[in-house]
């Protein structure tokens, strides 16, 4: 009798251990971006080639350049466009995310024919009161769980409307971003 219940002791204590690792792995899992790579230093890329079938690189460049020119605001004014070689567009935008923050990032976008590279790295959050951060990688700074959660999925869902405006941009459909 007391064999069976030290067993049954020990079984919900297992239980109970499995249940908060599965938690604590859960809630590890949700403060990661569903969009964005995770280096191993903390920080954030972001990489996608798009095919364009019967676009030349002129009319890639030129509608990806609309599109930047039109939805960029930045007070740096950093855009960039390759006219001679009508191959490489550079900009930095910037997203209002949860918490009080903004997250600004460096997006190149490579263009041949047919088709485009976008690049996203160097995202810096800009969070009220402190100097800017690495997002990801918070130094001693040490933002609650809740708080990264907040700032990546914000991020996230923004970039998600920003992927997808420029996709539209090249396909010829209006942009909704």
């Amino acid at each position: 009798m007391l064999t069976l219940c030290i067993f049954e002791i020990m079984k919900i204590k297992l239980l109970l251990i499995i249940g908060v690792l599965f938690t604590s792995l859960t809630s590890l899992a949700q403060e990661k971006s569903e969009i964005l790579s995770k280096s191993d230093d903390g920080t954030y890329s972001f990489e996608k080639v798009y095919e364009v079938a019967g676009k030349s690189k002129s009319e890639i460049f030129e509608s990806i350049k609309l599109w930047v020119i039109s939805n960029i605001k930045s007070q740096s004014n950093s855009n960039f466009f390759d006219e001679e070689n009508k191959d490489l567009i550079s900009t930095t935008p910037k997203f209002t995310v949860p918490e009080n923050s903004t997250v600004e990032f460096k997006l190149n976008i490579d263009v041949k024919e047919g088709k485009y590279r976008l690049r996203a790295s160097s995202f810096i959050l800009s969070y009220f009161g402190l100097s800017d951060l690495p997002l990801g990688n918070y130094g001693d700074y040490k933002p609650t769980k809740k708080m990264r959660m907040n700032i990546i999925e914000g991020f996230d869902a923004s970039f998600v409307k920003l992927l997808a405006s420029i996709e539209n941009s090249t396909a010829d459909k209006q942009s909704d971003w």
